[in-house]
Formats: structure tokens, C-alpha cells, sequence
């Protein structure tokens, strides 16, 4: 009960920035129509349930983040939600649906959300003027259901959502679509390539497969000299730039296997200056008399989802955090850190 009641405050005293505040002032046409159509049910105390759709760089984190901060500053409540933790490690106040809402983690068509209408979070719920769920496409339809009973309840309404103002977002064709994709919005034709696959009208060769673009394909010269050129490419003068934080949590290599990953891995924490830092994990057995016989053997499983059993990393490096330590402070499963310092347990 005393974590929820923190919870609650935190959510209630959200500091809202003046760069946040100024978002709207950026907005292109369908971003400020739904902003204005959304703005006007919630000063109005009107009721509404709205989809926002596009794909992926056509500004809906960027509408959403307008939209908590205007009612955040007037003083007002609002919850911001997430399907996925890497998606709520990016929004203000961002928190999974699973923890906001208490959805158990194994769900089925009778679960409901534990929360007692005397709690400090129903009050919560009870206060918000807004409700947005972002990447809603991935849940499944009785957790919205589940929401939509929870509100009613807590609220003593039977009106949708008991009566709030809920914003879900994700890959819709559906009301508010978003299309013009502002994060490549300097790049028109990666723009265009993007909409034609995935509105499945990109053409395909003889063998029935896309075919990449040359200028998106890095030259295979040999394994060593093609690696090193796509680190460059990524990670442009890397030494130059290891104190800009966001030069390195901004950009990203992704790959198809984990023998791959750690191979990439290694030959980029090698590019970094400084002494290495080597991390052992601690494994046990359940039976203390048979460590010294398993122990190798547990020092070679690398599960997926942990880190690896011989973590290196030095200062400066990029991380990921897998287990949600602290949700108040933006710190959820996926969230991107740095290696700052490296300090021994005495």
C-alpha cells in the first residue's frame, strides 16, 4: 500500500517541461486535428474513445507527449500506458498496462484487475482526466474489455470507459490516421519505400522476396572489414563522441542470432578506450554439494533474456536494463543506460 501511495504521488506531481509544452506549435495537419479533438472532450468533461494510427515515425509519441503535458499543466491527472516496457521507457510517466492496471501477467477470458476502489490508485484512476495506451495493437481484446470494466467500476457508471477520455494508439487503419512519417521526414523516398511495404504494395523480384535498396546494404568485403564499416557507419567518430550520451543510446545494431549479437558486442566494447571490466555471474545449484561438480557447466548456459555468464563492458558503453528496477524513475524492462562507473562491493 505505501508503494502505491508513492506511486500515486508521483503520478500527481509529474513536473511538465516548457520544451514539452511548446510540442503543439509543431504539429503537422492530422497531428493537430486529433490534438484538438482530444483537447476539447477533456476540458469539456466529455466522454471519448479514440484510435490513433500510422506507422512507426509519423509523430504519435510526439502527439501523445503534447497531449499529457497541456492537461498535466492545467493540474489535471493523466495515466500514460503502454503495452510493451520499451515503449513506456519513452513517454512521461510511462508505465505498462500490466502495472498501471494491475493485469495479471497470464491472462485469460475471466481475469479481472485486483484493485480495491478504496486504494490510493483507484483514486488515482478516478481523478484522470486522460487515459492513453500506446501500441495497443499487441494486446489482447479482453484486457481492453478489462479496463473498460475496471473504470466502469471504480466510476459507479456503466457509460464506455466510465466515462474518461482514453487515447490508444498503434498500428490502426481505423479514426485520427496518421500517415506523413516525420522521423524520416528529410529522407522522402525512405518515407515512400517504408508506406509501400507496408501497405504490401512494395514489388518483389522472381522469387517472390523484396529486394533491399543498394544504398542500404553494407558491401561484403570480408566479415572483419564489413563489420568494421558498418560500425563506422553507426558509430561515427566514437571516440569523439562517448560523453554525448545520446550519441550512443540513439543508435542501435540489430541482428538476427545471439551468437551474432555477441560477436558484435565484442569487436564494438573492444573499439572503446579504458580497461575492460569483467563481470562473472553468480550461479548456484540447488543442492550446495554439487557446485564444484556443475559449476563449469553452469558457467557455459547463456539463457535467454540474462545477461551473458562473462559480461564485459568498460566505461562509456551502452546497456540494457531486462528487469524492471524502478518504474517512478522511467527505469522499465528495455530502458537504454550507460556505464558510467564501475564499483566493487566491500
Amino acid at each position: 500500500m505505501a508503494n502505491e501511495a508513492k506511486e500515486a504521488y508521483f503520478e500527481r506531481n509529474i513536473i511538465v517541461g516548457n520544451e514539452d509544452l511548446l510540442l503543439h506549435r509543431k504539429f503537422n495537419t492530422e497531428q493537430k486535428i486529433a490534438y484538438d479533438i482530444i483537447l476539447q472532450r477533456v476540458f469539456a468533461n466529455e466522454s471519448g474513445a479514440f484510435f490513433i494510427d500510422g506507422p512507426g515515425g509519423s509523430g504519435k509519441t510526439f502527439l501523445y507527449c503534447a497531449l499529457l503535458a497541456t492537461v498535466r499543466s492545467k493540474g489535471f491527472v493523466a495515466l500514460t500506458t503502454t503495452t510493451s516496457g520499451v515503449a513506456a521507457s519513452i513517454l512521461p510517466g510511462g508505465r505498462t498496462v500490466h502495472s498501471r492496471f494491475k493485469f495479471p501477467i497470464n491472462i485469460d477470458e475471466k481475469f479481472s484487475c485486483n484493485i480495491s476502489k478504496q486504494s490510493s490508485l483507484a483514486s488515482l484512476i478516478r481523478d484522470a482526466k486522460l487515459i492513453v495506451w500506446d501500441e495497443v495493437s499487441m494486446a489482447k481484446k479482453n484486457m481492453i474489455e478489462a479496463l473498460d470494466s475496471l473504470v466502469k467500476d471504480i466510476m459507479n457508471t456503466n457509460v464506455l470507459f466510465g466515462g474518461k477520455v482514453v487515447v490508444f494508439g498503434g498500428d490502426f487503419r481505423q479514426t485520427l490516421h496518421l500517415s506523413e512519417n516525420m522521423r524520416a521526414k528529410t529522407d522522402p523516398s525512405f518515407c515512400e519505400y517504408l508506406m509501400r511495404i507496408g501497405n504490401g504494395k512494395e514489388k518483389t523480384n522472381m522469387d517472390n522476396k523484396i529486394e533491399i535498396p543498394k544504398s542500404f546494404i553494407v558491401p561484403y568485403i570480408t566479415e572483419k572489414e564489413s563489420l568494421d564499416l558498418l560500425f563506422n557507419i553507426i558509430y561515427p567518430n566514437l571516440h569523439m563522441s562517448l560523453h554525448n550520451s545520446s550519441f550512443l543510446t540513439l543508435r542501435v545494431i540489430l541482428t538476427t542470432k545471439n551468437d551474432f549479437v555477441d560477436e558484435i558486442n565484442d569487436r564494438l566494447i573492444a573499439q572503446f578506450p579504458k580497461e575492460a571490466k569483467t563481470f562473472i555471474a553468480m550461479d548456484e545449484t540447488v543442492e550446495p554439494n554439487d557446485q564444484s561438480q556443475f559449476e563449469d557447466f553452469l558457467y557455459s548456459l547463456n539463457p535467454a533474456g540474462l545477461p551473458p555468464c562473462k559480461l564485459i563492458l568498460k566505461e562509456n558503453c551502452p546497456v540494457m536494463l531486462l528487469r524492471n528496477l524502478n518504474p517512478c524513475e522511467g527505469l522499465c524492462n528495455g530502458t537504454r543506460l550507460i556505464c558510467c562507473d564501475f564499483k566493487s562491493l566491500l
